[in-house]
């Protein structure tokens, strides 16, 4: 079988990613495979699809193989899809699969960003494989690198593919015109909107407008569509080491006095391609120059969206997931004029009352892993290890020891059926003890 792997880490041939199906050519030489680098060369494909049109003819099965990269796929692998889309490449009905490595966090919401554009152009996407950084490196990780290729075969050979994924028709922005009148300005908060505002894009710039004019404090905004970005994340992790990324281009100074300075964060954006658009996606990416490290804790945040945002799923997991990782109160996302009002009056209610739940799984979860990788990263990852042992954020072990005392003892009587008889339905009274004490105190 003719396989195409479109390579999407913006490391090139030095990607682990690729290494894995480096290893499948090796390991299935009956197989052809053919290799489309647009990580690395995506400026090359902005100037002209031709190759990449006629790599996907020749090809049988495509594999789309890409680092995870804050939530989704690289902002250069984001943009390749945007080309596709763009240029009409001709795939319909073209078997494609995907094979992403991570440290699991927040891979399904990547493979399902590609699984939905995937099915928007009329291809047939076959589950994909969710491998670990060092999977390769170990027995159990080639023998499921082996099953994943040998399945998605199986399933090319014989017309089998996801048909639970929705397609839908490319939809174009909505048209939205002013409406709300500019209330009362209070002082006292600075609140910065961060927009992607291209030339002809009215409808946002008055979403945007309406947003202000119905906020009760002031705004200023930072348009990302003037800021020269030199490229996007390079996965280099140079940043890791020195605490600041390798491009020179005045990021970081915009990112920390601009926007990360502000005591509330606004994101506005025009929904393409079931995401914020590739260009909001380098920006997210090039965020990563702060590490792990939750540098906008505690801060409220909110979207402007132009689109029909709450019928993506899979974005609206990772917009809730970006505000509870980072522990950060999400007001909603505004893109009508009732919904600005409800999302200005929650923001504001969360700045002057410093509210900030506690996190949710989303929060939860992906903080145990960057925890975990963080921990056996230190001696590299210098800068996140400092901000994590700072902030209390190992953990581990967890010496508990009156309450890991109470469970054993609990555990000792559970396991004989006398002591359960004997204390019978007061085991109830006694887990409620410690709270009913606390409402007894009040």
């Amino acid at each position: 079988m003719k396989i195409l792997i479109v390579n999407g880490s913006p490391r090139g041939r030095f990607s682990v990613t690729l290494q894995s199906c480096l290893y499948l050519e090796k390991r299935f030489p009956r197989h052809s495979f053919e290799y489309l680098n647009v990580g690395a060369g995506i400026a090359a494909f902005e100037r002209d699809m031709a190759p990449a049109a006629a790599a996907f003819a020749r090809a049988e099965l495509v594999i789309f193989a890409y680092p995870v990269y804050t939530f989704l796929v690289p902002s250069q692998l984001h943009r390749f899809v945007e080309l596709m889309k763009e240029h009409k490449l001709a795939v319909k009905n073209q078997f494609v699969t995907q094979l992403s490595t991570s440290m699991h966090f927040y891979d399904m919401t990547a493979h399902r960003f590609l699984d939905e554009n995937f099915r928007d152009m009329g291809m047939r996407p076959i589950k994909g494989l969710s491998a670990g950084m060092e999977d390769l490196l170990g027995e159990h990780g080639r023998r499921e690198l082996e099953d994943f290729l040998e399945y998605a075969v199986f399933c090319a050979e014989n017309g089998i593919w996801d048909k639970d994924i929705p397609a839908r028709a490319a939809v174009e922005p909505p048209v939205y015109e002013c409406s709300l009148e500019p209330c009362k300005k209070q002082e006292g908060f600075d609140t910065v909107i961060v927009g992607d505002l291209r030339e002809g894009d009215e409808s946002l710039r008055a979403l945007i407008k309406d947003f202000g004019a119905a906020y009760p404090y002031k705004t200023r905004f930072v348009n990302l569509a003037d800021f020269a970005f030199k490229g996007g994340c390079l996965g280099c992790l140079n940043c890791a080491m020195s605490g600041s990324c390798v491009y020179k281009d005045g990021f970081e100074t915009l990112l920390r006095d601009s926007i990360q300075s502000a005591d509330a964060i606004v994101y506005a954006f025009t929904l393409r391609d079931h995401s914020m658009g590739a260009r909001f996606k380098m920006f997210d990416d090039r965020q990563f120059c702060n590490g792990h490290r939750t540098t906008a804790e505690g801060k409220p945040f909110a979207y402007i969206c132009l689109g029909d945002c709450a019928q993506e799923e899979n974005l609206m997991t990772v917009l809730r997931a970006r505000a509870d990782v980072g522990h950060s109160f999400l007001a909603g996302v505004a893109s009508d004029a009732e919904s600005i009002r409800d999302v200005t009056a929650r923001l504001a209610w969360a700045l002057e009352h410093k509210y900030n739940p506690p996190r949710s799984f989303y929060g939860v979860g992906g903080m145990k892993i960057f925890r975990d990788l963080i921990w056996v990263m230190r001696g590299m990852m210098r800068e996140d290890h400092r901000f994590y042992r700072k902030h209390g954020l190992y953990d581990f072990p967890q010496r508990r020891w009156p309450r890991m005392l109470g469970m054993g003892l609990l555990g000792a009587v559970m396991r004989s059926k006398r002591l359960r008889r004997l204390v019978g339905g007061r085991m109830n009274e006694g887990m409620l003890a410690p709270y009913k004490k606390v409402l007894d105190e009040m």
